[in-house]
């Protein structure tokens, strides 16, 4: 079964083999062939020629340019390589969390190497320039802005070296460390008691102590918070942007004022505006409300138990404009939407998109392996197309006629200027042009 159609770049082809299971897909900017359930290779028209290939997704994922290449397995085993002018930039391998060779022979100062637990080092992961280790846990070295933390062994005891910090911890039991004018850190029975003071330096340092889960207190430039059996009942006091907020029964009870905007009485309705995003819920988690604008766009969002039914509608801003579109989304039935330029589109069951509206790859591998039904139209140019039982079936008007498929069986065209019928492809059929008529017999024109 092939269809072509007209979109957004230019003209596009599917072509579908053993009903879904089999699709090559083109167009203007991509390329693409499917194998479902097993995988898709991606191929973009574009500079460096991106393609990418995926294979049981998300277990195997391999993406690459013409300068290299980048490969996963479930994102726990991967490596990359990328040259430039047949010179290698980097090369990487890790079978995470156990073993790490990173290359990069430009810049050898962001390379390294190490096997967990006995020996090596990693740099800028898990939020640190740099760790080392060696027979892990008993020995390692975490490094952050010049300072040096020892763990001999990890995480019980601490000692802390460079940049003028200083510092020891018998963790969870005690801990001070200081750096002088940038800050101070003091604990007991982590993490119950704690007293802390950063940027020692400004004018207007930031404190924060307590002791959990009875009273906690946090001052910094423009703000003051404390929180009385932490974390129920407390408030917040904040200038530029003015907001006062007050913790009645966190996280159900607290009223807030100013920027952010917050009422909640939850479970039963909350509201808040943050950031310029309106969001209310009904019976947490039930039914929830987002509504904001773009630049040229209203945008209204609901859903029902986050994904169980989810629905976005859009609108011109400026009064003179008609636009209207929509997305729906009711998992596992129907999903439907409308681009706002005429093109409409349900499918009749839908068990991923909702959980994964944005993935392009779950879209095209696993999505049309569910579609008993599926009605694409375009009221602009007066066509439609509805298919049944992953295209077995299908019924489409075109701007130069209807056509009837039943798989590979027949194959059934009207129009003014062409028509026709094809049985098993060739097998005997008829074809009009104009006023010409050919005859196939055998798949030989007669």
């Amino acid at each position: 079964m092939n269809l072509e159609e007209e979109g957004p770049s230019g003209p596009q082809r599917r072509d579908q083999f053993l009903g879904p299971f089999v699709e090559e897909y083109t167009s203007p900017e991509q390329d693409w062939t499917a194998v479902r359930p097993f995988g898709i290779r991606y191929t973009e028209n574009a500079p460096l020629n991106p393609r990418s290939l995926y294979i049981f997704y998300p277990f195997y994922s391999y993406r690459a340019t013409d300068p290299g290449y980048y490969w996963n397995l479930f994102y726990l085993i991967r490596g990359s390589r990328y040259q430039t002018n047949g010179e290698m930039d980097s090369s990487t391998f890790e079978i995470f969390p156990f073993y790490f060779d990173y290359d990069y022979p430009h810049t050898p100062a962001f390379s390294y190497w190490g096997i967990l637990p006995f020996y090596g080092e990693i740099k800028d992961r898990f939020f640190f320039d740099r760790v080392k280790w060696v027979l892990f846990p008993f020995y390692t070295e975490w490094e952050n802005n010049g300072e040096t933390s020892y763990g001999t062994p990890w995480p019980f005891i601490f000692h802390r070296r460079g940049a003028g910090s200083s510092g020891f911890a018998f963790w969870p039991f005690f801990g001070t460390y200081k750096r002088p004018g940038h800050y101070s850190y003091k604990y007991l029975l982590w993490p119950l008691i704690y007293h802390q003071v950063k940027n020692l330096g400004a004018e207007e340092p930031t404190v924060n102590y307590g002791f959990l889960p009875f009273y906690t207190y946090e001052k910094r430039p423009n703000m003051v918070q404390e929180n009385f059996f932490w974390p129920f009942f407390g408030y917040t006091d904040q200038q530029e942007p003015d907001y006062h907020e007050t913790r009645y029964f966190w996280p159900f009870l607290v009223q807030g004022r100013g920027t952010p905007y917050v009422n909640r009485w939850g479970p039963f309705y909350t509201r808040s505006i943050r950031n310029g995003v309106d969001k209310q819920w009904w019976m947490w988690p039930l039914l929830k409300r987002r509504t904001w604008q773009t630049e040229q766009l209203n945008v209204s969002n609901w859903s029902f138990l986050y994904f169980l039914y989810w629905a976005e509608f859009q609108t011109a801003r400026d009064p003179n404009v008609d636009f209207s579109a929509s997305k729906t989304y009711a998992w596992p039935w129907f999903s439907m939407g409308n681009n706002g330029q005429g093109r409409k589109q349900f499918q009749l069951f839908t068990p991923f998109q909702p959980w994964f509206k944005h993935n392009e790859v779950i879209r095209d591998v696993y999505s049309p392996l569910f579609a008993i039904y599926r009605y694409d139209g375009n009221s602009e140019l007066d066509t439609w197309r509805h298919s049944f039982v992953f295209n077995l079936v299908t019924v489409e008007k075109k701007e130069v006629g209807h056509r009837f498929t039943l798989g590979p069986i027949l194959d059934v065209r009207t129009g003014e200027e062409e028509g026709g019928f094809s049985i098993l492809h060739g097998l005997f059929g008829r074809k009009r042009v104009g006023d010409e008529t050919d005859w196939k017999l055998f798949w030989f024109t007669l």
